[in-house]
């Protein structure tokens, strides 16, 4: 009879170990999970704020951008180089500013581009075709926005 026991409760003791090694096992794997999400979440809302101050930046600049570019406009052609110097200056300054986001920096560099463009266009005393520095930047935000999170694996 004690060898018969001796088999039952060694039966129930692994039976015992299996079960906690199951229940240690499935709690390490949903605080892992649990990690991940507050991880994920947190870069999410970083990421999301980041892009909200970057946006503001580049607005700003937009906004001082095109009351310089009225300016030029009206300059008289004696002072046509210094304001199109400025305009220059402008731009350069624009491509040392850091941006929070890759989508930050992807429209800094596309407004960076259409300023240059107009600079161009200036110099050569206007033409029919103007860029539109505003709507480079809207459509590369939007476009951002559009494509938020898709480059992180689920």
């Amino acid at each position: 009879m004690t060898a018969g026991n001796d088999e039952s409760s060694s039966g129930t003791s692994g039976r015992k170990a299996a079960i906690g090694v199951v229940v240690v096992a499935f709690l390490a794997s949903a605080t892992t999970a649990m990690l991940a999400f507050t991880a994920s979440h947190s870069a999410r809302e970083a990421d999301a704020k980041g892009l909200a101050a970057d946006t503001a930046d580049l607005r700003g600049v937009l906004s001082e951008w095109q009351a310089q570019v009225d300016e030029a406009g009206r300059a008289a052609a004696g002072d046509r180089a210094t304001v199109l110097g400025r305009l220059v200056e402008r731009g350069e300054a624009l491509s040392s500013w850091k941006p929070r986001t890759p989508c930050g920096q992807e429209a800094r560099d596309n407004l960076r581009k259409a300023m240059e463009v107009r600079v161009l266009i200036l110099r050569e005393g206007g033409s029919d075709r103007n860029p539109d520095e505003a709507g480079v930047l809207a459509t590369t935000l939007r476009q951002c926005e559009a494509q938020r999170g898709r480059d992180v694996d689920i």
